[in-house]
């Protein structure tokens, strides 16, 4: 070590030392009240200095390099209504509604039974959805792009269902069996979900799949309004 180095390191200490030195030498000289309110003082102002750096507003002007080359989002800006896409597949019911988006038709058969019509005599049982014709075996596809929120799988004496959320409404796929998706996934539209089951309960002489739309609210809407038939 050069000689002047040296001696600037031993001048460092010997300050250093005179510090400490002096600070407890008028630290016991405090009375121990005084000790306690400048220890809590001094704990008030590291509390407010956290507080403040969690909530300033100035933290959201920092740098982020992984934010580099985005375009600042206005938060006073009304939300699109785009169709979704896998990282934001929800679409307002308001869209299906005013036709800018149609539902496909999950099975490819006829509609025997509608909305709201009696399907089994001996239970007297109303419909929440349509019922929609096919053979055990037929692809059961998702109406529309979506979360699967639910997986029910068939037993002995319960149909498969698949529930699917669209957003602010959800869709329903009763009497499935052979499932091939689960909870959480995404789903695109058309995309095959699992299989017709064999037929349930009801006066139907074939095989077909109970399909329901449901909105936000819990209340059960007439799915032919919004299904394209021209799958």
């Amino acid at each position: 070590m050069f000689p002047k180095t040296k001696k600037i390191v031993e001048q460092i200490k010997v300050a250093l030392s005179n510090s400490i030195n002096w600070t407890s030498q008028r630290w016991k000289g405090m009375s121990p009240g005084f000790r306690y309110a400048l220890v809590y003082f001094v704990c008030v102002l590291v509390v407010a200095g956290l507080v403040f750096w969690q909530y300033s507003p100035a933290r959201t002007l920092v740098f982020d390099p992984s934010k580099q080359g985005e375009i600042p989002r206005d938060p006073d800006a009304e939300d699109e209504d785009v169709p979704g896409n896998e990282e934001s597949p929800y679409v307002s019911l308001a869209a299906i509604e005013e036709g800018r988006e149609t539902l496909a038709l999950p099975v490819q058969g006829d509609i025997i039974l509608s909305c709201g019509e009696v399907f089994s005599t001996g239970y007297h049982r109303i419909t929440d959805g349509i019922h929609i014709s096919g053979t055990r075996g037929d692809s059961v596809y998702a109406a529309f792009q979506g979360l699967v929120a639910t997986v029910i799988e068939p037993g002995e004496n319960e149909a498969g269902e698949v529930w699917i959320d669209h957003g602010d409404f959800q869709t329903r796929y009763i009497n499935v069996e052979f499932i091939e998706v689960k909870t959480g996934d995404y789903v695109s539209t058309n995309q095959k979900i699992g299989e017709l089951a064999a037929k349930m309960q009801g006066n139907h002489t074939e095989d077909y799949l109970v399909f329901e739309v449901w909105d936000a609210d819990g209340e059960p809407w007439d799915p032919e309004r919004y299904v394209g038939l021209d799958r």
